[in-house]
């Protein structure tokens, strides 16, 4: 007696006991099975990339109400001495380390000095100051908050070597930079 044949028919035999179907329309599910898994792979794979958020929007008003955004642009902020800072550098017994004697101005026309200077970038759209308390790595004291807008194209280092120069800091200078580069959300 003959034994029935225990494989289907339609399908392609390997000798591994892989099977393969013999038709186009047998194949077509295997494709978009495998199109699939690909489809998956690449979506976990791929690097994300999401516009940057605009974190501040610098507006021009007009008198007659017309609103224009300044478009490139960026914000440098800094702190420097006031002519209050002398008065909360002295250490134990009253002496000024030598390290912040260049936080003793005479009076704040020097910080005024330093705005003349700044403004005379033309990549610095304007600035201001405010006075501030604060403790970074040094002591809790007074000085200024300035707040500088520029173009996109000024550089970092174009504000702190001008801080660098006037100022004559003997360590690091800290500079927060806010950039407007990214689209509206």
């Amino acid at each position: 007696m003959n034994e029935p044949n225990q494989k289907p028919e339609g399908w392609y035999f390997l000798g591994t006991g892989f099977a393969w179907p013999r038709t186009f329309w047998g194949t077509l599910p295997f494709a978009f099975v495998c199109a699939a898994v690909v489809a998956v792979v690449y979506l976990l794979r791929a690097p994300k990339t999401e516009e940057a958020r605009r974190l501040w929007t610098p507006i021009v008003v007009e008198t007659n109400g017309t609103q224009t955004v300044l478009g490139e642009s960026r914000q440098m902020e800094f702190w420097t001495p006031s002519a209050r800072t002398k008065e909360f550098l002295a250490a134990e017994g009253g002496v000024i380390g030598d390290k912040h004697k260049w936080e003793i101005i005479p009076s704040d026309d020097v910080a005024l000095k330093f705005g003349s200077l700044l403004h005379s970038n033309f990549n610095v759209l304007g600035y201001r100051r405010v006075e501030v308390w604060g403790h970074g790595r040094t002591s809790f004291k007074p000085g200024w908050w300035w707040s500088v807008n520029v173009t996109t194209n000024c550089p970092v280092g174009d504000l702190t070597r001008a801080y660098q120069d006037f100022w004559k800091p003997p360590s690091a200078i800290f500079i927060e930079v806010i950039d407007n580069r990214g689209g509206e959300k």
